[in-house]
C-alpha cells in the first residue's frame, strides 16, 4: 500500500513540474505534439520541423506551426516553415446570415465574433463579417445595411481624361459626388453602352456623409468631344443624369479671370474677330460682344455701343437661361434661350460705354445640365497718348490715335 501511495505521489509531482511531449522527447512547451515525429532530439528544431507542431506554452499561448508563439498572441498560426506551393491558410466558420442584424443563425453573438458569410441566406454580402454588438459589419467596419444617399451632385460630375475621340478606344474615370450617405452598401452597376461607352461601378459602401463614387468609363466612343454623353444613374435611392465628355470646366466655387486688349477701332466689330481666346462657359458658350459704335466711347450722349452675346460653339442646339443682375436694364431677364450651332443669343438691348455712362455688365447663366455661372464683364478705352481732361474730369482722345486700346476684362464664377 505504501508503494502504491508513493507511486501516485511521484506521478503527481512529475505531472506538475514536467512537460508532456507526444511524438517528441524534446517538448518545447507544457504540451507539445510533433505531428510528423521529425523534431530534433535536442535543442531547437528547424522551421520545417516545426511546421507540423502544436505547442502550448507555460503562459497559455498556443503555437501552430511554431514552437515559440509570439508573446503578444494567445494563438500564433505560422506557415513560414511550409514550402512554397504547400502553404495553408486559416479557415473560419461559415454561415448564411439572413440580415445584417441576424441573431438567430448564431444566437446571442459575442461582440467581436468573426464568421464568413456565404451570402446565400438573405444577407447577400459574401465575405468575413464581425458582430459589433448591434449588427454584422465588414472587416473595414463598413455597414451592411442597404445604402442610401441624400443627394447626388449631378452638376459637379467630372471625367478624367475629360475628352474622347470617335473611333479611339477610351478608358477613364467618372467621379460622382454625393451627400447624405448612410455608410451602407451599394451593389455593382453596369450602365450603357451610350455613344459606345459603358459605365461600371464595383460594389462597395457609401461614406457616412459626403463622398464620391468612381465609375469606370470604357469603350470605343461613336462621338467626339465636346459632344457629350449622358448616363442615367440610379443609386442609393437617388437619380441623376450624368453628363460627361464636353471637356474640362469650372468647378463649383471657382473664380477665373480674363484680360486682354486690342487696338482701338473706328468701325463696328465683334470681339472674337480680334480675341481668339475669349472665355467659354461649360465648353459650349463663348462670351463675346459686338461693339456697335466705337466712336461713342468718347461721346457724352446716351448711346449704347456694346451688345453682350453668347455664341454656341458646338455642333448641336444648346439651351441656356440668362438673367441679368447688373443695374443696367436689359430686355431678356430670365430668358429661356435655344441657341443653334454657331449662332448667338444677344440677351441685352445694349450697354452704355460712353463718358459718364461706363457700365459694368453682370449676368447669371444656367445651362441645361444645371450649372450656374455668374459673369462679370467690363470694357474700357485706354487713351494712352492723348489724355486731356474735360470739365467733368473725363479724358478724351482722337479715336484714330494708334496706341489707344480697348481693354477687355471678364471674370466667371461657378456658383453651383
Amino acid at each position: 500500500m505504501k508503494k502504491i501511495i508513493l507511486l501516485i505521489t511521484s506521478l503527481a509531482f512529475v505531472s506538475a513540474y514536467t512537460q508532456v511531449g507526444i511524438n517528441t522527447a524534446n517538448p518545447q512547451g507544457i504540451f507539445h505534439v510533433d505531428g510528423s515525429r521529425d523534431n530534433a532530439v535536442t535543442g531547437v528544431s528547424t522551421a520545417l520541423q516545426q511546421s507540423n507542431d502544436f505547442v502550448v506554452t507555460s503562459n497559455g499561448s498556443v503555437g501552430i506551426g511554431t514552437n515559440t508563439p509570439n508573446a503578444s498572441a494567445i494563438l500564433d498560426i505560422n506557415v513560414d516553415g511550409l514550402p512554397s506551393g504547400n502553404k495553408k491558410g486559416f479557415l473560419g466558420p461559415k454561415v448564411a446570415l439572413t440580415s445584417q442584424t441576424d441573431q438567430v443563425t448564431i444566437p446571442s453573438p459575442a461582440t467581436g465574433l468573426l464568421v464568413y458569410n456565404l451570402g446565400t441566406g438573405g444577407l447577400t454580402y459574401n465575405g468575413y463579417v464581425f458582430w459589433n454588438g448591434t449588427e454584422w459589419r465588414t472587416f473595414n467596419n463598413g455597414s451592411l445595411a442597404p445604402g442610401t444617399l441624400g443627394s447626388i451632385t449631378c452638376n459637379a460630375i467630372t471625367l478624367s481624361p475629360s475628352t474622347y475621340t470617335a473611333g479611339v478606344p477610351f478608358t477613364g474615370a467618372m467621379n460622382v459626388p454625393y451627400t447624405g450617405g448612410n455608410g451602407g452598401v451599394y451593389p455593382a452597376q453596369t450602365i450603357g453602352p451610350v455613344n459606345g461607352l459603358t459605365a461600371t461601378l464595383s460594389a462597395g459602401n457609401f461614406n457616412s456623409g459626403s463622398g464620391t463614387l468612381s465609375y469606370t468609363i470604357s469603350g470605343t466612343p461613336t462621338v467626339t468631344s465636346p459632344v457629350s454623353t449622358t448616363f442615367p444613374l440610379t443609386i442609393g435611392g437617388q437619380t441623376c443624369s450624368a453628363t460627361i465628355g464636353a471637356g474640362d470646366g469650372i468647378s463649383p466655387g471657382d473664380l477665373v479671370f480674363y484680360h486682354s486688349s486690342i487696338p482701338r477701332k473706328t468701325s463696328s466689330f465683334l470681339l472674337s474677330q480680334y480675341l481668339t481666346d475669349l472665355p467659354v462657359l461649360n465648353n459650349t458658350f463663348r462670351i463675346d460682344a459686338f461693339i456697335t459704335s466705337p466712336g461713342a466711347f468718347d461721346g457724352t450722349g446716351a448711346s449704347t455701343n456694346m451688345d453682350p452675346r453668347l455664341y454656341n460653339i458646338t455642333a448641336s442646339n444648346a439651351k441656356v437661361w440668362v438673367s441679368e443682375v447688373s443695374t443696367h436694364t436689359g430686355d431678356s431677364h430670365g430668358a429661356n434661350l435655344l441657341i443653334l450651332p454657331n449662332n448667338y443669343a444677344q440677351f441685352d438691348d445694349g450697354v452704355y460705354l460712353t463718358q459718364g455712362r461706363n457700365e459694368t455688365v453682370t449676368f447669371d447663366v444656367t445651362t441645361a445640365d444645371n450649372k450656374w455661372y455668374r459673369v462679370y464683364y467690363v470694357l474700357r478705352i485706354d487713351n494712352k497718348s492723348i489724355a486731356t481732361g474735360n470739365g467733368n474730369g473725363n479724358t478724351t482722345s482722337d479715336p484714330s490715335t494708334a496706341d489707344n486700346t480697348l481693354e477687355v476684362y471678364i471674370s466667371i464664377q461657378r456658383l453651383y
